[in-house]
């Protein structure tokens, strides 16, 4: 009778101990996935309040100062990752344009990635700029009516929204690739394409092409 007591004590206390380290054990998992959810939460924060005040950095025209503010992020968001990469490629374009590298300039500008409104308006400054520049110095490829490739006018009436659509459906929304307005008639708009060579010292003529925003499609002109 006293054994079977004893038996039945044991059973009873390796129960009682199996339920206890269980309970532990999800005490324990619930600690880490909490502390995980924190730091997850703790990292967005930090980078949405980075891309937040590189974005006002943006519109005051501090590009520089916006990128070493997102540069300080510890852990890169998809976010941040991609307004870097327009802030690099934008002084990169700002820089050849003031040394007078027009094609160069072009290249380097490329396609906005990230969805910035303050960062496309200054990639759309910037595009006129240069294609201010070429119109006045006649550079680009010729055209059969003689019209100057680079259009300021075309620039400034062509959205960096438009120009990555376009980009992205003929494949050159990738680096390297530089994009400039020639013309808009009504939802028809005409690029220029030229492509860096791999030791970007030469801006390659790549086409000219027209691109039907209503309905996507794209002809190539020269």
């Amino acid at each position: 009778m006293s054994s079977q007591i004893t038996k039945r004590i044991l059973i009873s206390t390796a129960a009682l101990g199996m339920a206890l380290s269980l309970a532990a054990c999800g005490s324990s998992n619930a600690t880490s996935d909490n502390s995980s959810s924190s730091t997850t939460s703790q990292t967005t924060s930090a980078a949405a309040k980075a891309v937040k005040q590189a974005n006002h950095l943006i519109s005051q025209g501090k590009y520089q100062a916006a990128l070493d503010t997102l540069n300080e992020v510890d852990h890169q968001t998809t976010t941040t990752k991609a307004l870097r990469r327009d802030l690099r490629n934008y002084l990169a374009a700002k820089e050849s344009l003031k040394k007078n590298n027009l094609d160069e300039a072009t290249t380097s500008l490329s396609t906005v990635k990230s969805s910035s409104a303050t960062m496309k308006s200054a990639y759309g400054k910037l595009r006129s700029q240069i294609a201010s520049a070429k119109e006045s110095t006649g550079t680009g490829a010729p055209m059969p009516s003689n019209q100057p490739v680079a259009n300021a006018a075309a620039a400034s009436a062509t959205s960096e929204d438009v120009i990555s659509s376009f980009a992205n459906q003929a494949g050159f929304n990738k680096e390297g690739y530089g994009i400039m307005p020639i013309s808009k008639n009504g939802d028809v708009y005409r690029f220029e394409v030229r492509q860096d060579n791999s030791d970007k010292t030469i801006a390659n003529f790549i086409g000219i092409y027209d691109y039907n925003q209503a309905t996507k499609q794209i002809t190539q002109i020269q």
